[in-house]
Formats: C-alpha cells, structure tokens, sequence
C-alpha cells in the first residue's frame, strides 16, 4: 500500500494501487482496542466517568484528525509559500464556532471560562520559537500527536523531544515572565458576556473571511470534507470545554509527562518555580491519567492510531532519511521550549486563546506565523522541500 509522505507524514488510503479495497489491519486494531480499554479502566479508578469521557474525546479528536488529515503547520506553509488560503480559512471558522461557546459560558450556563493569558515578552519568544519548531517536525502540538499514533517515524523521534523542550520550558518560564509583562488583556465588555462574543466574532469574522476571499480570489474550493471536519472538531471541542471546565490543550501534558520522567530519575522536579505554582505542583503529584490535557494526548493517540489501523495506514511507513530526523528532534525541542514560554501551541494559545477573547492569541498567531516563515526557510538544511 503507498503511503506518501505529507504534511503529517502519512496519508490514509482508502485502495492499494489496483484499486482495491484496503482491509483493516486486525492484529493494531485489536492492540489498540484492549490498550484502549485497559486505559479507561484506569481511568475510571482514578477519576470517574468523567475523566472517561474526556479519555474517549481525546480519542474522537485522534481519529478525526486523523482522517480529516487536520492539520495547522501544513496550512501555515501552504499560506507563506504558495498564497494558498483555505487551510486558514478553515482555522478561523473553526475559532469563530469555538468562541460561540467559549465567550457564551456564563449566558449558556457553564461553569467554565476561557483561556486567558499574559502578554508578556516570553510570549512573543516562545510563540516565535514554536513557530520555527513545527516547519521543521512537520507538525503543531496536535500533529505531532495523530502522526504518532498513526505510524509516522518523524513523530516518534519528534514527540520525545517536545516532551523535553516543555520540561526545559518550564524551568525557564518563571525567570522569562520577569523580563517583562502586560498581565492579562482579554478582550471584553466588562460583565455582558453577550457583547463579548459579538465583539470578538467581529474581530474573527474578517480575519477568516478575508482568508476566504483570498481563497475564491485563487480559484481555491473549500472542500466539503474540510468544512466537515472543522465543524466535528468545533462540537468536540465544546464537549472538552464543558466537561473539563476550560478550553482543550495539548502541550502541558508534554509537560507533565517530561516532569515525571525527571522525577523518576531523581531531577528534583517540586524545587523548581513552575511545579510549585498550585496547578503544576497539583498535576506533579497526581496520576498523568488524572490530568486533564495528559489524559486526551493519549486518547488522541490511541484514536489516532485506531483510525490507522482501521484504515490500512499502518501497513507501511518508510522511516524517513536521518537528516529529516534531526529536524523532528530539533523542532520538537524548539516546540516545546516555545510552547511554554508562549502559553500553549496552535491549539492552547492560537485556537483557544483567540476563541476565549484573549489578546495574547492573536500575538501568539502573529509570532508563530513569522516564525513559520524562518522555519519554511531552514527546512531545506534537513532535507525538506521549503
């Protein structure tokens, strides 16, 4: 079966060459199914239905990432080399189904806020940094997840190094906040949710729509499938959003999983700034499974790989030159470096940060956006097409 390397390193095919069929591969399915299972079990001694639930969205995220082939870095490439504008189209009518219920909460009755973060000088850094990190690994925080689970052996050099850059990252935030900070500025009307959301849909609606105009300018279709997928993601989001309390993350369970590695091999992790802030140092002594972003990066996975394994993708994945594996670890190191100095990745700091009206997601979308442009640039220097 051919798998062609893409933007997230594998592509499901639906036929072989002959045109025919591809038939699951059972021997994963079923790995992925009792691995699956087992986990929930776990899960639900430790937290309840509740962390199942988001364990089994994590996996609904996997899957239909995977499938959909969703991705952030490939849209951001395609945008700066080639003009081409639907990717991001996609992104921001995906923050403007989000924002109807992130900024809505308090009318809708959810006792969940938004994410809400400094505009800081170590925002513009690490937004930067993360930018350049996921051109070279050929994926976001969320790409690096449904690749992993879906074979890629870029993601499986990539995915341990982002663990450890979100570790380092996190020894250096506290120090990084002191070199300058704005505090908080979200973008709302003081005590009227309402005017809120229109006011930020105001701000998200041109941005997207001018995408899109750039878009039908190129002669660029919007898929159907994309459209579909945008909106699965967006009811997806709202379920983690209403059952977690806040916005879906990725990368502090990079973090978390980096920390208790290091504390396992005697770092001692707790003395450090970050971990004795509460919510760090609450996470370092509870089970990775009782955290709620740690909790759907391995459903994401396991979803992810699910899907593959359904799909005949895992059937062949040629591992990629040696060059192309140095830019994974070294992108993963830079992303997850970046994803702490920068509050998040595409999806904690670019998607939920500008759908919960915060400022800092559209520094961060900036930032990441010129970082992107230096990293399309380096790419050759691992063997990758610019």
């Amino acid at each position: 079966v051919p798998v062609s390397f893409t933007d997230f390193d594998m592509t499901l095919q639906a036929t072989n060459l002959a045109g025919q069929p591809v038939s699951p591969e059972r021997g994963p399915v079923v790995l992925m199914a009792t691995t699956g299972l087992a986990l929930a079990c776990l899960v639900a001694l430790d937290t309840g239905t509740h962390g199942v639930a988001l364990f089994a969205l994590g996996g609904a995220l996997g899957a239909v990432f995977l499938g959909f082939q969703y991705g952030f870095a490939s849209a951001w490439r395609r945008f700066l080399v080639a003009g081409e504008a639907t990717g991001l189209a996609a992104h921001f009518l995906l923050i403007g189904l989000c924002a109807l219920v992130f900024l809505s909460a308090p009318s809708l009755g959810l006792a969940a806020a938004g994410s809400v973060a400094p505009v800081s000088v170590s925002l513009v850094i690490g937004a930067f940094i993360f930018g350049i990190g996921m051109q070279l690994a050929n994926g976001c925080g969320s790409g690096v997840l449904f690749s992993f689970g879906g074979g890629s052996g870029r993601m499986m050099v990539a995915l341990p190094f982002f663990v450890f850059g979100s570790l380092v990252g996190s020894f250096l935030l506290p120090s990084a906040l002191e070199w300058g900070s704005l505090g908080q500025m979200p973008i709302a009307i003081a005590g009227n949710a309402v005017a809120t959301t229109v006011f930020n849909l105001a701000l998200i609606a041109p941005v997207g729509g001018g995408f899109f105009w750039l878009a039908r300018r190129r002669g660029e279709a919007m898929p159907r499938r994309l459209i579909a997928g945008t909106v699965i993601i967006a009811v997806l989001c709202w379920l983690v959003f209403a059952l977690s309390g806040h916005p879906w993350g990725v990368t502090f369970g990079f973090t978390l999983w980096g920390a208790k590695i290091a504390a396992a091999l005697g770092v001692p992790v707790e003395n450090y700034t970050f971990w004795q802030w509460p919510g760090p140092r609450r996470a370092l002594e509870h089970s990775v499974l009782a955290d709620v972003s740690s909790l759907m990066d391995f459903g994401m996975v396991l979803g992810a790989g699910a899907m593959a394994a359904v799909s005949g993708g895992l059937r062949r994945q040629d591992w990629p030159p040696f060059r192309q594996l140095v830019g994974a670890a070294l992108g993963g190191v830079l992303m997850g470096i970046g994803a702490r100095l920068g509050f998040g990745c595409n999806i904690g700091a670019f998607l939920a940060g500008i759908a919960s009206g915060s400022l800092h997601g559209w520094i961060w979308f900036v930032m990441a956006m010129a970082g992107s442009w230096v990293g399309i640039r380096t790419r050759p220097s691992f063997g990758l097409a610019a």
